[in-house]
């Protein structure tokens, strides 16, 4: 079938072989990276590769050379496309970034959203560490040579591209942005660096490590990389990954629960005061009062019990309507089958922000690619909503056919990286991989790696042996990628990856830091960075932080993990009616 076509993949470099440096003189370097330099190194590769100006590439020319100034060295940029399908001639856009001090390594990482672009994987941009995790211009500084893909399509909307001029699905331009311009991208993206290194030395070296770096649609292809071809990565991160499956169900949820209900949207002085609520109850549950949940899934907070209600008539910042509470309550629950079982989990508690989410093209995704652009198609015909009823969520919450659920499945089964049925040839694999979610994210929940993760321990012999290939972290007080937040938000996932495939030392914690992550002009800025110099300890799932009761809560040092202490798996009201596992 096409998921064991899928898993026919390249071996991975041999973790035996250490990284030897390349150094490369800059006039040299320069000359390297003329155009038709690199196409004709380009020229031998078992993937057809065009080297030429790209769209949304930020780019006018083919190539970029970029001379050293400070600590970063030179480095060239290069832009095309390769292609995808040669039985059509599809292609997809890629962008490639080699530093004139290579450090034998191969990187690749994920895009944003449905992709479109390569502006967000750009490791010589800002933006990149809202994807890539760690301080700008690392990767360049490291000296990894690093490829991107726009996935086969231009535009950045979820859907449009999908769509020839007829009305009918482009499957072409579906299966690229699926799952094979990454995969095809991670063979090309090997050879065109072992090919432009020999060319600019003379010399052929081989690639000693290859890894796979994503966060949001970058964790969805992290997580497809991992489930269908693992093998072609020593290293796998995936950061609050997207699962088009369950978001697609639960988006559409919200969209539906605002139509049923106008007026029902939130304020930001409402969202302050449910917060409030919110961390009354819970921010002292993980031993201190910083503010800071660390386990949002111990929390019991429920809308239609906590919040307070306005009068019949009346509506203002200081209560809720009841369309309001139905709103709340339909975002922080599961999304649920006819017979009670959890689809989609709900969002966190935590620093709720419900505005992103229900932007999510639920809709447009489930009429394009489920129901293949029927003009037919209303998304109403397959939800109802109810309090109570079966399984665990008993608040507002919506109901899904699970024969849709299923056809939604499908429809997305090479789309998906959180099909636990299809992770058999990541265990059998060499490859490691570190997923970590901010456990404040408004765009996707926190709880679907939480249950993805709990889901591969029950399947493959408990915590402990999953922990010896996957390691979790879970970031609190921190919004999708890191963007924002009240918390420190960034950490070294490359140098911990690195650290664990080649030197054999797996994470057992991680030190983070702020970050400034400012990724929408005039966007407000993070809380956390009143505090520029907070630090905070990340625990491999399930353990949690635990304070040792003396010093500032604002550094790391004062934090420590056990192995004995497993409190991320305590789950209160808030957890179960979120339908966390």
């Amino acid at each position: 079938g096409s998921t064991a076509i899928l898993a026919a993949s390249l071996p991975a470099a041999s973790d035996a072989q250490a990284p030897v440096p390349v150094s490369i003189p800059e006039a040299q370097f320069k000359q390297a990276c003329e155009a038709a330099s690199v196409q004709a190194a380009a020229s031998g590769l078992s993937v057809g590769v065009t080297v030429k100006p790209m769209s949304l590439s930020m780019f006018r020319t083919a190539t970029n050379f970029v001379p050293a100034r400070g600590n970063t060295p030179a480095f060239c940029q290069v832009v095309g496309t390769f292609v995808t399908n040669p039985a059509t001639g599809k292609t997809a856009g890629f962008l490639a970034t080699f530093p004139a001090n290579w450090n034998g390594r191969y990187l690749q990482s994920g895009c944003s959203g449905h992709c479109g672009q390569v502006f967000v994987s750009n490791p010589a941009t800002p933006a990149y560490s809202v994807t890539g995790q760690g301080e700008n211009g690392a990767v360049i500084r490291k000296g990894y040579a690093h490829f991107a893909t726009d996935e086969g399509h231009t535009g950045m909307d979820f859907t449009s591209w999908a769509i020839r001029s007829d009305g009918s699905i482009d499957q072409d331009a579906v299966t690229d942005w699926a799952w094979r311009a990454d995969k095809v991208l991670a063979k090309m993206g090997k050879e065109l660096t072992t090919a432009f290194y020999a060319k600019a030395t003379g010399a052929r070296q081989p690639i000693t490590h290859a890894y796979f770096n994503g966060c949001s649609g970058g964790g969805r292809d992290a997580l497809v990389a991992a489930s269908y071809f693992p093998n072609e990565f020593d290293g796998i991160i995936a950061g609050s990954p997207y699962d088009p499956i369950g978001v697609s169900l639960h988006s559409a949820a919200i969209a539906l629960t605002a139509r049923r209900n106008p007026g029902s949207g939130i304020s930001t002085a409402q969202l302050g005061l449910m917060d409030s609520i919110v961390k009354a109850q819970c921010d002292g549950l993980d031993g201190v009062k910083d503010g800071i949940v660390q386990n949002p899934a111990m929390c019991n907070f429920r809308p239609a019990r906590d919040l307070p209600k306005c009068a019949p008539g009346q509506a203002g910042d200081a209560c809720f309507t009841d369309g309001q509470i139905e709103m709340v309550s339909n975002f922080i629950s599961g999304v649920t089958d006819e017979h009670g079982r959890v689809v989609q989990p709900g969002y966190s508690v935590s620093e709720t922000q419900m505005a992103y989410a229900s932007g999510l093209a639920g809709e447009a995704v489930q009429k394009v690619m489920v129901n293949g652009n029927s003009a037919s198609f209303k998304v109403e015909d397959f939800y109802q909503f109810a309090s109570g009823g079966k399984g665990p969520v008993t608040n507002f919450h919506a109901v899904v056919p699970a024969s849709y659920v299923a056809k939604v499945r499908d429809a997305f089964k090479l789309a998906s990286g959180h099909l636990l049925e299809n992770t058999a040839t990541f265990r059998a694999s060499k490859t490691r991989m570190l997923m970590w979610h901010n456990l404040s994210d408004e765009a996707l929940t926190p709880y679907m790696s939480i249950n993805y993760y709990k889901g591969m321990a029950a399947r493959y012999g408990g915590y402990a042996k999953l922990q010896q290939q996957v390691r979790l972290f879970m970031i609190p007080g921190t919004s999708h990628c890191s963007i924002s937040g009240i918390a420190p938000n960034n950490f070294d996932a490359l140098g911990a990856m690195e650290n664990w495939v080649e030197r054999g030392k797996a994470p057992d914690s991680l030190r983070a830091n702020v970050v400034d992550r400012q990724f929408t002009p005039g966007a407000p800025k993070a809380p956390a960075l009143a505090y520029p110099n907070a630090t905070a300890t990340l625990c491999k799932f399930p353990e949690m932080a635990r304070y040792s009761g003396k010093g500032d809560v604002k550094d790391a040092a004062n934090w420590s993990c056990s192995p004995n202490d497993k409190r991320m798996l305590l789950v209160g009201e808030s957890g179960r009616q979120a339908g966390v596992r």
